[in-house]
């Protein structure tokens, strides 16, 4: 009975709620029911595969689409898109098929990059992909990642064998401040040398779980008077600068302008003073994670110090490094690797590579003037279903293919209700070409 109703509730709405209420029984249904959540689904996804503009503009301008409610309305579809295909994803997930459901739910990030990107990059680490999976948690490397994310970092960082996750954290948050100049991350371990200590008598020490700031100064010392104001008003008080003269003969100007603001802060000495450290002056180097993770901030401090800062001082995850599984090497951190581009004659390829054979076959029947077969490789490989072509690039292709057969009007339709595809653009020339001599 219960059943009968939700079912009458969900044909009284709209496509679209429709196709999102299906999503989400689908998730649901995935817990218990695997292949009836993924079949579900499905049919969601398939519900509001076209694309009228109309059903995500304001009732008051339906009728009147105008291009800037045109592109607002196919943001909005892009944004309901989303949800359909990460409950694919999801299902896809539940059952283990990690390699497919990493397709579905990258394009579910895609289309609406507010959605939370941790089940995509727990399907990446299953896949053996911890790296992108990492990048993908780290996109939103300002905010404070959630349990469930910071759980799917840690696999990440062990699959890695990196030294410290937390590393991996101030370097993507480092690498978004938006300072000039900008600030630099560096790993650790810093190796001290022998006989290396401050002039207080005291080793240096740069493995200890406090934050060590380090100036470094030139010998002309031209921004020393200003860094140094900068170093007392952002540095906490607890914590004190030591002063590193980059060539420790020529360190008179250092020392007139300390003087002069009667700073007591220690000087380094030994082993040819900071020359270990790898850092021209003037520069600010923070060391913390006990030796694993620094900061080099260059004038004006009084804009770069204090963001840097922060970030060394944030603690989101409870470790020691190294790490357990850390594997002895710096961290490896490669561009994350594209996904295949639009071929010359504007056919879409599929979501990574390698291309399966019969992507190539379709392809090269489509340059050897055969839309007709390409037409069924195309969509053989969307019928699949493992996400590799997914639904708008299947559509793209298709369109193609139906324009060398002289179909130029189902051509123009399907290309005309085509909102969610990664070569959105490709679509919109693909229909100016199809409409190129069509009949007003």
């Amino acid at each position: 009975m219960i059943g009968a109703i939700l079912a009458l509730a969900v044909q009284a709405t709209s496509p679209t709620q429709r196709a999102e209420t299906l999503a989400e029984q689908a998730v649901r249904l995935a817990a218990t029911k695997p292949a009836e959540g993924l079949a579900q689904a499905r049919r969601a996804l398939e519900l509001t595969a076209d694309f009228e503009p109309t059903a995500f503009v304001d009732a008051g301008r339906k009728g009147e689409v105008v291009e800037d409610a045109y592109l607002a309305a196919r943001g909005a579809y892009r944004r309901h898109r989303a949800r359909l295909y990460q409950a694919i994803g999801l299902c896809l997930a539940g059952v283990e098929r990690h390699a497919e459901a990493v397709r579905y739910l990258r394009r579910a990030n895609r289309l609406d990059p507010e959605l939370e990107p941790t089940p995509l990059a727990r399907s990446l680490v299953a896949s053996g992909r911890a790296r992108e999976a990492l990048d993908q948690l780290l996109v939103r490397r300002r905010e404070k990642l959630g349990p469930d994310a910071l759980a799917v970092a840690a696999s990440a960082a062990d699959a890695l064998g990196l030294a410290s996750l937390q590393a991996e954290l101030d370097h993507a948050r480092i690498a978004g401040l938006a300072v000039k100049p900008p600030v630099e991350h560096r790993d650790g371990p810093f190796r001290l040398p022998l006989r290396v200590r401050l002039s207080t008598g005291e080793p240096l020490r740069l493995d200890a779980g406090d934050l060590s700031v380090l100036y470094v100064a030139e010998p002309s010392c031209r921004t020393c008077s200003a860094d140094l104001t900068a170093l007392q008003r952002v540095v906490s008080p607890g914590t004190t600068p030591r002063l590193v003269p980059m060539i420790p003969e020529r360190d008179q100007a250092l020392r007139q302008v300390v003087k002069l603001y009667r700073l007591n802060w220690p000087y380094l000495l030994g082993q040819g003073e900071g020359a270990f450290l790898g850092v021209p002056g003037p520069a600010a180097l923070l060391v913390g994670r006990g030796g694993w993770s620094a900061a080099v901030a260059r004038p004006p401090l009084e804009q770069t110090l204090a963001p840097a800062l922060a970030i060394l001082a944030r603690r989101d995850v409870a470790e020691t490094p190294p790490r357990a599984g850390w594997n002895g090497r710096p961290a490896e951190r490669k561009p994350a690797t594209a996904p295949p581009a639009l071929l010359p004659e504007g056919v879409a390829p599929g979501e990574d590579d390698p291309a399966p054979p019969e992507f190539d076959a379709a392809v090269a029947a489509f340059r050897a003037s055969q839309p007709r077969e390409a037409l069924r490789l195309f969509g053989a490989l969307e019928a699949r279903g493992d996400g590799w072509l997914l639904p708008p690039e299947a559509r793209l292709n298709r369109a193609l293919c139906l324009a060398n057969l002289g179909q130029r009007e189902a051509a123009r339709l399907l290309l005309l209700r085509t909102g969610d595809s990664r070569f959105e653009e490709a679509v919109d020339r693909a229909l100016e070409t199809v409409n190129v001599g069509r009949r007003p």
